[in-house]
């Protein structure tokens, strides 16, 4: 939550001067993604760069202070003056009192005070509510684009799959170096059978961010378009780093649609080792088992 409200805050304070100086835009873009991916550090490294270019920038100034209170652990102070329903919520969870707490956010009417109550619901996994107060909040501050990308990950959480891709969308429209939101869009389309408009979305977000996260779902993918050899070249280089039983899945079933049983039938194994309940996973096993015993 963090960092996706920083990277918001950064969004709608700044976004009235983003257009003021090219160099600076995209300075402000890089600080943002390196919010996005929780290096509050390198995010302030960029900001003092803006401020070599235009040092009585008030707004800047005003972020990097507020980024070097995160890094020292103080993240609440920065956003608690923008609302005073949030400023008493925020009390109230830190002594533990959950319901004093969904009160004082439901008493605010400011975009904060909607947004917060939204990442309340959201925690607790009631995302209709969620998607309701993200909604009001992203209505009362149009620029809040953010808001939209939390309402894709409820629509997300509740399978709406559809509707995930539209607010996506919406969403990468002003913020085209999100690669979590790429990510999130593939994952979205593959659910919904499009495959080659996941692939399109996982190499944009690999593209954007080579992290591992985003090189497994390629290789899922992979292996849901049937290039069972490029799924299993892609997965294998990734097991020094990821050893769970979803990998070794995907590879086996990669190899056992190559028709190599044996590197299927080692890697089903290692798979059923890490999670044995894994119905598709045991019957190809025993499939194969069968098979060669044939």
């Amino acid at each position: 939550m963090k960092r996706l409200l920083l990277a918001a805050l950064f969004c709608v304070i700044y976004c009235p001067f983003a257009c003021a100086n090219e160099v600076v835009e995209d300075y402000f873009d890089i600080a943002t993604n390196y919010c996005v991916e929780g290096d509050y550090i390198q995010a302030a490294n960029y900001l003092d760069k803006i401020l070599l270019i235009e040092p009585n920038n008030k707004t800047v100034q005003d972020l990097r202070n507020g980024l070097k209170q995160i890094i020292q652990g103080r993240n609440t102070s920065f956003i608690l003056p923008k609302s005073a329903a949030v400023n008493q919520a925020v009390n109230y969870k830190k002594s533990g009192n959950k319901q004093s707490e969904l009160t004082a956010l439901t008493g605010g009417s400011d975009y904060w005070a909607y947004y917060f109550l939204g990442q309340f619901y959201r925690q607790n996994k009631d995302y209709n509510q969620a998607i309701n107060y993200f909604i009001k909040s992203v209505n009362t501050k149009p620029s809040f684009n953010q808001c939209y990308l939390e309402i894709a990950a409820c629509y997300f959480e509740l399978g709406n799959f559809q509707q995930a891709v539209t607010y996506l969308t919406q969403y990468l429209k002003v913020n085209p170096q999100d690669d979590f939101a790429y990510a999130l869009r593939a994952r979205c389309q593959a659910n919904l059978n499009n495959n080659d408009d996941a692939l399109s979305d996982i190499l944009t977000a690999i593209a954007l961010e080579n992290s591992i996260d985003n090189r497994f779902l390629e290789g899922k993918i992979l292996y849901n378009m049937k290039r069972y050899q490029q799924a299993k070249d892609k997965l294998e280089k990734l097991t020094d780093e990821i050893q769970t039983a979803e990998i070794y899945k995907y590879i086996g079933l990669s190899y056992a649609e190559i028709g190599n049983y044996n590197e299927a039938l080692n890697n089903l194994d290692k798979s059923i080792i890490l999670f044995e309940d894994d119905k598709t996973v045991n019957n190809k096993y025993n499939e194969i088992k069968t098979k060669i015993g044939k």
